[in-house]
């Protein structure tokens, strides 16, 4: 019976303790990991397909998986000899980055054709330039379409590298959900 009761007291406390931490928690603004918050804005690059060059037969997959591993070791990687593309799925913790990709194909005697891009972010108007600004990525924007400046947006579209500054060709477009 003691020991019930003393059991019973220690979960109180934790309980009473861990409710007043959570209480300071939110207090601070600070997100709770499980619980239900406004989603937050994305800001990055979340996948490229590249079109490769040099991508001619199924033994060249795997030595240009595992260059596109030891530079983007958090990324979901798959490459398609038959479409002769690699495509990397970013986590929101790593970030994109066209020389980081093309050397990784240049270390294995290949080369990237263009990329079919996929980001979040928001565009910046420069003058009568439009600039996506997604994560640490800035690409120069053309299109067509009539973008919202300065609204949380997502885009697909294709990436020339052999353009300066890398110019985003716009294929579609639609706003951020914001719950």
């Amino acid at each position: 019976m003691a020991s019930q009761l003393a059991s019973n007291t220690i979960r109180l406390y934790r309980r009473r303790h861990a409710m007043w931490l959570l209480a300071g928690l939110a207090a601070l603004g600070l997100p709770l990991a499980g619980c239900s918050a406004a989603a937050q804005e994305e800001s990055r690059v979340k996948s490229v397909e590249a079109k490769i060059d040099g991508l001619t037969c199924p033994t060249c997959v795997p030595p240009l998986t595992n260059s596109l591993h030891r530079q983007f070791d958090k990324a979901k990687i798959l490459v398609d000899d038959e479409k002769d593309t690699a495509t990397v799925q970013f986590d929101e913790k790593q970030a994109f980055s066209d020389d980081t990709f093309r050397q990784a194909a240049a270390d294995v005697r290949m080369s990237v054709v263009y990329y079919r891009v996929q980001a979040c972010g928001r565009i910046e108007s420069s003058g009568n330039e439009r600039w996506l600004k997604a994560g640490s990525n800035r690409f120069l924007v053309q299109s067509d379409q009539q973008l919202p400046v300065d609204k949380p947006l997502c885009l697909d579209g294709r990436v020339d590298p052999s353009k300066q500054p890398a110019t985003f060709e716009v294929s579609a477009f639609e706003l951020q959900k914001m719950n």
